[in-house]
């Protein structure tokens, strides 16, 4: 009888695989892949870590330089020398007038001026560490801020491009004439900022691994990333790459300009409302005017709209599995509870709770007598979330999406046809489920359905995106764990929104002196909004 052995690290049964590690994970509910999805069609070129659009000039034009001056076609080069500039840059902006914000690597060349013994920065030392690595330095990805935060959009802007049959290399694009602004043209104009001796400075302590504090200083203001010259050849063409097509480089009969009308919108929003201002205003904005402009749906618009349906969506979820999460704890904390009782006992609180705002009275209410006690109000319910009590934060979850359903009735259809039709509702999105489920249980009894929300759209859909998110690792993102229908507390997670890029793109309009400091549209800001409101880009 032949025998089999195991070879070769190989398994035959899971007890033999490694031993599962929990982290903390995002997203446990998987609800969030929407928003992404949404923000992602809106603003494209843009995302939640690049503060500073210069650094698009400024990369086109490292790029451009490095195919001149060095050339090597080794990524371990190039790495090198991008590593190093933005070292550089970083080192500098413990000198710039002003705010000096979102410059990648600047805390830690803050740390190491404050060395009063340093009179030359190595930049070697600053960038690699003696065997090669780059974890403790200025940035850990070996590829700098440009390869981990720049990269992605400076590809979708069509102003840097991976180089042919070369992999790992990169090379700013070139120039095709009038349509669309090109990584040659923004490396021409950042040139053009930047003095000759700036500049042979600049390269000289680059190439030499050594730059003083004085030598630093002489690189301002040319090589201060948070200033824009202005009425400058590369401020007009960064303002023209936010507001040219989405994707420049591809070939299009009817090309989208998301990014440019969300521009319009937030310029056009500004000039009615100043001072307490951010991205997330704008968006609550768009979501209460349904995305509609002048009476018609505008696609930009029910964009944000869509959104920020979302957002409310999966926030009130994720606070009904944070409550339910605590509540655990608070009851049993690592212990094993049977999981039928521990959702009972959730459910009748939850209905008590419920009694107290008399939005029922009995537990034989159904669903349709709470909708009809209740008063919608999402922004309400939203604050209501953050209470300390488990169970109020429980069932204000609830309320929150019953607001939803009652506001958004009327435009549940056309929202779950915007997101097909753009192809960005995944998994779990909000209007399937208003549209299918919750509109064939409004029968319920509130009891009955509170339980079987918690049992199914809670705690199995939160083991089913934590299963799928190991994929075969070894790392869980699981808050419990359930075995023989006994569950035990893991870890919680603290429900909150998306960031929706908006908040760089009101950042780079700031560098690009549209919006002003306190939050008012400039000269610039008016005459832009005036030809982009009579179709003159």
């Amino acid at each position: 009888m032949a025998e089999k052995v195991i070879r070769n690290n190989q398994s035959i049964v899971p007890f033999f695989g490694e031993r599962l590690s929990f982290i903390r994970g995002l997203d446990p509910l998987g609800l969030q892949n929407t928003s992404d999805a949404t923000f992602s069609m809106l603003l494209p070129g843009l995302n939640n870590v690049t503060g500073r659009i210069r650094y698009y000039s400024f990369y086109c034009w490292l790029l451009d330089e490095y195919s001149k001056t060095v050339g090597n076609t080794n990524p371990k080069q190039q790495q090198q020398f991008i590593r190093r500039a933005e070292y550089i840059i970083a080192l500098a902006s413990q000198y710039y007038e002003g705010d000096a914000s979102s410059i990648p690597g600047s805390l830690y060349a803050f740390n190491q001026g404050k060395i009063d013994t340093l009179i030359y920065h190595k930049l070697q030392e600053g960038t690699y560490n003696e065997d090669g690595s780059t974890k403790d330095t200025y940035w850990q990805y070996p590829f700098g801020a440009f390869g981990q935060y720049y990269l992605g959009s400076l590809r979708d802007m069509g102003i840097v491009s991976n180089r042919e049959s070369q992999a790992g290399m990169y090379v700013r694009t070139n120039s095709h004439g009038k349509e669309f602004i090109s990584g040659e043209e923004l490396a021409a104009a950042f040139d053009e900022n930047i003095k000759p001796e700036t500049k042979r400075l600049f390269f000289d302590c680059l190439n030499n691994g050594e730059i003083s504090v004085d030598q630093l200083k002489a690189l301002l203001p040319d090589f201060n990333l948070a200033i824009i010259p202005s009425d400058s050849n590369e401020q007009s063409q960064l303002l023209q790459l936010l507001l040219q097509k989405d994707y420049p480089m591809r070939i299009e009969e009817d090309p989208s300009k998301h990014r440019n009308a969300t521009i319009k919108y937030l310029l056009s929003y500004l000039t009615q409302h100043t001072g307490n201002f951010n991205d997330r205003i704008f968006v609550y904005h768009c979501y209460d005017i349904k995305g509609l402009s002048n009476g018609e749906t505008e696609s930009s618009l029910m964009g944000w709209y869509y959104y920020q349906f979302n957002e409310f969506w999966h926030y009130a979820n994720t606070a009904i599995l944070n409550g339910t999460l605590e509540y655990l704890e608070n009851t049993v904390g690592p212990g094993w509870q049977a999981l039928k009782p521990f959702l009972d006992t959730l459910t009748r609180e939850a209905i008590t709770e419920l009694k107290k705002q008399q939005l029922i009275a009995t537990n034989n209410d159904t669903v349709k007598d709470l909708l009809d006690k209740l008063e919608p109000d999402e922004y309400h319910f939203l604050k209501a979330c953050g209470q300390n009590n488990s169970i109020a934060r429980i069932s204000n979850g609830f309320l929150l999406f019953m607001s939803q359903y009652l506001n958004q009735v009327d435009e549940l259809v056309a929202l779950k046809e915007y997101s097909e039709n753009n192809d960005i509702g995944k998994d779990g999105e909000g209007t399937t489920y208003f549209i299918t489920e919750f509109a064939a249980k409004k029968q319920m009894t509130v009891e009955q359905y509170i339980f079987e929300y918690l049992y199914q759209h809670i705690i199995y859909r939160h083991q089913y995106v934590a299963f799928r998110k190991i994929r075969g690792g070894t790392q869980s993102t699981q808050k419990f764990i359930i075995e023989d229908h006994h569950i035990r507390y893991l870890g919680n997670f603290e429900p909150g929104y998306t960031g929706p890029r908006l908040g760089n793109l009101i950042s780079f309009l700031k560098d690009l002196k549209v919006i002003s400091a306190d939050n008012a549209l400039t000269e610039q800001g008016i005459l832009l909004l005036n030809n982009l409101t009579n179709g003159n880009d």
